[in-house]
């Protein structure tokens, strides 16, 4: 697993649903870099006693002398680490001003960072100055990343929380990990301003919002063939249910990143279907998958079973690291 990671600058973390071990998953990264100075920041708020939706007791992050964390002033606060503050960043949560600190002393912490790609290129870039490595943690809830094009790479977590049936969850996993493997468009080099933007043969046209009526109304009022149509932000069931039931087709889907598309195996059998080819604008090398049994419900895998059905059918590693030396 180290030596896959070795080269990577900024490493994102997410997880595939809440409870699938992402910060178990963290922990055991930090573990790996006992020699060089770490930066450690979130998307938006990890690290609570008590998972936010469950109310159920989650691992902390722990953190080692020597690594400089970026966390809201009100985390700091509440933290009982001892550390010494190395720049405040002038970034502001609703937790307060984010500040860096280097921890003095091992212990556990609540990370607090930014929730907007702009403020978040601004603090890696910051944290960059004082390290040799970053991580990111992919934050509360879901996996969509605010800004994975400032990813050198993803390491996703999954596990039974996902869904109470094993196969399931082997299914939305394997989904997942092809969806990094979505192809660049040759359309876009960076994400347009506009929410939406559809290419036919001869026309562009550029809206100033996403709403299914606004595509229904283009698509009813075009009479010649979609080239692209580009999308910002989550790509949801509710826009696949209507192109399906409208029979739009022989198009190329465009969204900023593979973590956009927030829709289920059925739906990408769907838009095959209709030869609606998906593509993206910032890829985003996946580089392995970790897994967790357990689930805080009370519904838990075999583990042995579990780690070899992923092993299976997804090309890239897949690890528990719970069972590492």
């Amino acid at each position: 697993m180290k030596k896959i990671i070795n080269g990577v600058e900024t490493l994102g973390i997410i997880g595939l649903a809440k409870n699938t071990g992402k910060t178990t998953t963290l922990n055991y990264l930090i573990d790996l870099y006992p020699n060089i100075t770490l930066g450690l920041t979130s998307i938006g708020l990890d690290g609570e006693d008590l998972d936010q939706v469950n109310f159920l007791p989650k691992p902390k992050i722990v953190v080692h002398p020597g690594m400089m964390v970026a966390t809201a002033q009100a985390c700091l606060d509440s933290s009982e680490l001892e550390f010494r503050v190395i720049e405040p960043t002038g970034l502001f949560t609703a937790l307060g001003e984010v500040q860096i600190i280097e921890v003095l002393r091992e212990g556990t912490i609540v990370v607090a960072g930014p929730t907007t790609n702009h403020d978040l290129n601004i603090l890696i870039h910051k944290l960059k100055h004082y390290t040799d490595k970053v991580f990111v943690d992919g934050a509360f809830n879901r996996m969509t990343f605010a800004s994975i094009e400032l990813m050198d790479a993803i390491v996703l977590a999954t596990g039974a929380s996902v869904h109470p049936v094993m196969d399931k969850t082997i299914e939305k996993t394997v989904k997942t990990v092809e969806s990094f493997n979505l192809p660049k468009t040759e359309y876009f080099e960076f994400a347009p301003e506009y929410p939406l933007i559809v290419k036919t043969k001869n026309e562009t046209y550029h809206f100033f919002d996403k709403k299914i009526d606004t595509i229904r109304t283009l698509v009813e009022k075009i009479d010649e063939p979609i080239i692209y149509m580009y999308i910002q932000g989550a790509i949801t069931p509710r826009l696949i249910d209507y192109l399906v039931q409208s029979s739009t087709r022989d198009f190329e889907l465009i969204s900023d990143d593979p973590t956009k598309y927030l829709i289920t195996e059925d739906h990408f059998t769907y838009l095959s279907k209709l030869n609606i080819k998906l593509s993206i604008i910032h890829p985003c090398p996946l580089l392995f998958v970790t897994m967790n049994p357990f689930s805080p419900a009370g519904l838990h895998y075999d583990s042995d079973l579990f780690l070899s059905e992923l092993k299976k059918k997804i090309s890239i590693p897949v690890y528990n690291v719970k069972r590492m030396e």
